[in-house]
């Protein structure tokens, strides 16, 4: 069944050109801001004259700084409006994006390129929460799942593709070039694709829109507190995001100080983890029978505890690798000691994309049709700011001088919480996984 709604949604024009559209937004979003982050590191791309260690974080606070200035007027306008409508202005948007960053590439104007990585952030902000809005309206009850997860999966195939291609772009002779041709040219496309997809009526027309965003933004916050069938699997969501962004902070030390590889097997292990979190929301997608699947959560949740855990405890025991003596991804992977712990890393990220995807698609479901634009908005607050708090990890480990194993620890430990609570839920008599 899980295959059939796959194959059936892939070839009808009320999904296949939002998926489309999206996992090519995403890809520009990467191939953009890891662009502008490697040469920033690696060839002196700077604004105000600040070092190389600030600009990294001042490009990633540009791009989720509008998710939290934004969104609450953002998911107004998603219930206001026609979602597919928004899309399409939004992507047209990123058209003009584009063209300016390419000026920017070819200038080497550092502040102009974070100006333009702020306001695609504000265009992303506007993009999701329409997308998610337009979801429900779009699919049947049965699709909503296996849809979620064939744009979760597209979605992190499509951020790997961006960051990689950034990586080889960065050090052509013609890199402004290349980098401006292919964000233009993809911009467009992805534009094209989404115009031809199926309108999504929204679902509360004569909505007044208000633009204070401090006030707005506690006003959606307080929509979700007062709907707690929505807030529980949106805070489920926001947990992966805090877990997505905690791997990708401390990935990069744990390879060189604990498993003693360089550069090139933080790429490896990034590729791993990016393909196994698309192929856990793709297998989500492809057994789900139609309804909440929860049970998807549920094993994502416990997988989420074993497969940390036996990092953590495996590599505990390790010897101090020499600094000076770091192995590439051909000599680590070529290791079998190193293949348990790679396959535990692997399946960590199968599980954390069965853990995500039905939280996501039970929030749509639930979410009342006239506030779903706005609900689901309070969602993307909560993305935004558990992103940030898991960016935090490694400063909270310094602080307590802890191991780094015990990162893996803390994803166990809450992983163990959320999966406890959904298996409580899913066997209550008569809820039906709700």
């Amino acid at each position: 069944m899980g295959l059939g709604i796959t194959a059936r949604l892939l070839v009808q024009r009320r999904f296949f050109p939002l998926m489309t559209a999206q996992a090519m937004g995403a890809f520009n979003d990467n191939l953009f801001r890891f662009a502008l982050v490697n040469l920033a590191t690696f060839q002196g791309l700077t604004i105000f004259g600040l070092d190389r260690e600030l600009m990294v974080p001042i490009a990633a606070t540009a791009l989720t700084l509008p998710i939290f200035l934004f969104s609450a007027v953002a998911g107004q306008v998603a219930d206001k409006y026609d979602r597919v409508f928004i899309m399409r202005r939004t992507k047209f948007v990123e058209i003009m994006l584009m063209l300016a960053a390419a000026l920017g590439f070819f200038l080497n104007n550092g502040l102009l390129l974070v100006a333009v990585l702020f306001f695609m952030g504000m265009q992303s902000a506007f993009f999701a929460p329409a997308r998610n809005s337009a979801l429900p309206t779009l699919l049947q009850g049965k699709e909503l799942v296996t849809g979620n997860a064939l744009v979760m999966g597209t979605l992190n195939v499509a951020i790997l593709a961006g960051a990689g291609l950034a990586t080889i772009y960065v050090v052509r002779e013609d890199a402004a070039q290349m980098l401006s041709l292919t964000l233009v040219g993809v911009a467009i496309a992805g534009w094209a694709i989404m115009c031809l997809n199926t309108p999504a009526p929204p679902g509360a027309k004569d909505l007044k829109i208000r633009w204070n965003i401090v006030t707005e933004t506690i006003r959606v916050l307080g929509f979700a507190a007062k709907a707690p069938d929505v807030l529980r699997p949106l805070l489920g969501v926001a947990w992966f995001w805090m877990l997505a962004a905690s791997v990708v902070t401390l990935m990069p030390l744990f390879t060189a100080a604990v498993l003693g590889g360089d550069e090139t097997v933080g790429l490896a292990l990034t590729v791993i983890f990016t393909l196994g979190a698309a192929l856990g929301a793709v297998l989500c997608g492809v057994f789900t029978r139609g309804q909440d699947a929860l049970i998807f959560t549920v094993l994502g949740s416990f997988g989420l505890v074993i497969f940390p855990s036996f990092v953590a405890i495996t590599t505990l025991g390790w010897a101090e690798p020499d600094p000076d003596a770091l192995m590439d991804a051909m000599a680590f992977l070529s290791d079998s000691d190193h293949w348990p712990v790679l396959g535990a890393l692997a399946l960590s990220a199968v599980s954390a994309g069965m853990f995500m995807v039905p939280m996501q698609a039970m929030a749509q479901r639930r979410a009342a049709e006239e506030l779903r634009g706005r609900l689901l908005a309070a969602g993307g607050i909560m993305n935004a700011a558990s992103a940030s708090l898991g960016q935090f990890t490694l400063f909270v480990i310094g602080l307590f001088s802890l191991p780094l194993q015990a990162a893996f620890g803390y994803i166990a430990a809450f992983s163990l919480l959320f999966g406890v609570i959904a298996l409580w839920r899913m066997t209550r008599a008569g809820r039906n996984g709700r």
